[in-house]
């Protein structure tokens, strides 16, 4: 009986020499156990690698499965060679893109209410509606004066990596979504800053620059980030396959689950469990797993 073996590839991105060689060498025994061929490696970066072999379909979910007990180590996918490089990148904003709940940012600052951080940590695990817990949450904020707000904007700090992602993605002509259950009037300077073509998130309704405690758009929820995807890859004719979607919490589940790649950045439990693989160590390996090496990649 012939067995028909498929290309895949296993991009391998560690942050030091000792957890390379640590991780390098387990793939390699696993490979070994299941009598698998490793048919080339690239070099991408320092301590970053792809590894191109052939599996047969028998041998893929367990080998893949013993590969990523070594996820808490290192940044790691395994993926057919087909589609890597994406023409659509979606990414979540608060704790993704930025250091920050924006939310709790405002209320630490400006509100300092322990009701607002405890609505969002519950909604973020998904342990509340997301759609209940925004609306509950923006009540809260009623009065607070819109220059207030920006003037937080400085102290929100960018995630390392995230400019480069943003900015090859955009080089090389693929459309970058910010897409944030946020509010507007952060999510359009950040998005602005970073360089993202398109920026959707929740519009809060000011009057006489201050908070209503209202928002005037429809709630930018899990179903709303979803479909914000699929309007933009309709609009732009990019194939569902051909799209990447990035983020940490209950929100950010269905456009994780509908993208050709869905990546969980420091997730939840819940979103670790659905996306194709979870990351925590350097964002730039959204770039690597599409095969980009650093002559490739924009600099910060």
């Amino acid at each position: 009986m012939i067995h028909k073996h498929y290309p895949f590839v296993l991009t391998l991105v560690a942050i030091n020499k000792n957890t390379f060689n640590e991780c390098y060498v387990s793939i390699q025994n696993i490979f070994i156990e299941r009598n698998i061929t490793i048919r080339y490696v690239k070099k991408l970066s320092r301590y970053v690698v792809d590894i191109y072999f052939n599996c047969q379909p028998t041998e893929y979910d367990n080998m893949k499965n013993n590969i990523y007990l070594l996820k808490n180590k290192a940044d790691l996918l395994i993926q057919k060679v087909e589609n890597r490089k994406k023409h659509l990148l979606a990414c979540d904003m608060d704790m993704t893109i930025i250091n920050v709940e924006t939310i709790n940012l405002i209320n630490d600052n400006l509100l300092k209410n322990s009701e607002v951080s405890n609505i969002t940590e519950k909604a973020m695990s998904g342990n509340i509606n997301f759609k209940d817990s925004i609306i509950a949450r923006t009540k809260l904020l009623k009065g607070i004066n819109k220059k207030d707000i920006l003037k937080l904007i400085k102290n929100i700090t960018i995630n390392k990596g995230v400019r480069s992602v943003i900015k090859t993605m955009n080089k090389y002509g693929y459309h970058t979504m910010l897409i944030s259950g946020g509010y507007d009037i952060i999510a359009e300077t950040i998005g602005k800053k970073i360089g993202f073509k398109e920026v959707k998130s929740n519009s809060l309704e000011i009057i006489n620059n201050k908070l209503s405690g209202n928002i005037k758009s429809t709630i930018l929820d899990k179903k709303g980030k979803l479909f914000h995807i699929k309007n933009t890859i309709k609009k732009y004719n990019i194939k569902k396959e051909m799209t990447i979607a990035v983020g940490d919490g209950d929100n950010d589940l269905e456009m994780i689950k509908f993208a050709g790649l869905g990546i969980g950045w420091n997730a939840y439990p819940k979103v670790k469990k659905i996306a194709d693989t979870s990351i925590g160590q350097r964002f730039k390996s959204i770039l690597y797993f599409q095969g980009y090496s650093d002559k490739d990649i924009i600099s910060n």
